[in-house]
């Protein structure tokens, strides 16, 4: 089996190619080891996954949204951080933007906030409220709610302007969140951008919200 160092120097390149800034490839080594060794605990992933597989299915799937990610950003919102991705991971790219992590499980919470010595430009919440802070500028998920469910819990943050960019699946299912949301928001303007990973063949999707 490859070694959890030699899985991340076999992807440094292809890290770089989707964008990832080469000066914040070793704080995203130490970020990822973090996660690997706090997995069996928490669950933070699934414990049959491999190294090899947390690179390929989570960390560069998250970095396929780099490209299109709004830069300049003041603050963004993440819900449901959970491990951390994407929150961290973009953080880690853009140090520039304070990114807050809401996430209710108190274990996951330390574990981020063991993130957060690592990461100082973000900073661990729990509960998330209709109104959000009001430095945030986006709010970011992936495997979280459906679109409506987000919407509600941050009604305040949507109805004031609010954009969101969220980190999604199959385009069908999309489609149907979509749907859902536009019954109770009439005015719901969104947005899908198709993705490709270049190691998975799985249907990835951003949908924004503006």
């Amino acid at each position: 089996m490859t070694s959890p160092s030699s899985a991340f120097e076999d992807r440094r390149s292809l890290f770089l190619e989707l964008g990832f800034r080469k000066d914040g490839l070793e704080l995203l080594k130490k970020y990822i080891d973090l996660l690997w060794q706090s997995n069996d605990e928490l669950n933070l992933i699934s414990r049959k996954m491999t190294f090899e597989e947390l690179v390929d299915n989570h960390v560069i799937d998250c970095m396929l949204a780099i490209p299109h990610f709004p830069t300049g950003l003041k603050a963004v919102a993440d819900f449901g951080s959970g491990g951390g991705l994407p929150a961290v991971l973009l953080a880690i790219q853009f140090p520039e933007t304070k990114f807050y992590l809401y996430e209710k499980s108190p274990k996951k919470r330390e574990y981020l906030q063991k993130c957060q010595r690592l990461v100082p430009n973000i900073q661990v919440q729990s509960e998330i409220t209709p109104q959000l802070p009001p430095d945030v500028k986006l709010v970011t998920a992936r495997a979280f709610k459906p679109l409506d469910v987000i919407l509600e819990i941050s009604r305040e943050y949507f109805k004031s302007g609010g954009s969101y960019f969220l980190l999604k699946g199959r385009l069908e299912k999309v489609d149907e969140e979509i749907l859902l949301a536009k019954k109770k928001f009439k005015d719901l303007n969104s947005e899908i951008l198709k993705l490709r990973s270049p190691v998975l063949d799985v249907e990835r999707h951003i949908l924004r919200i503006k």
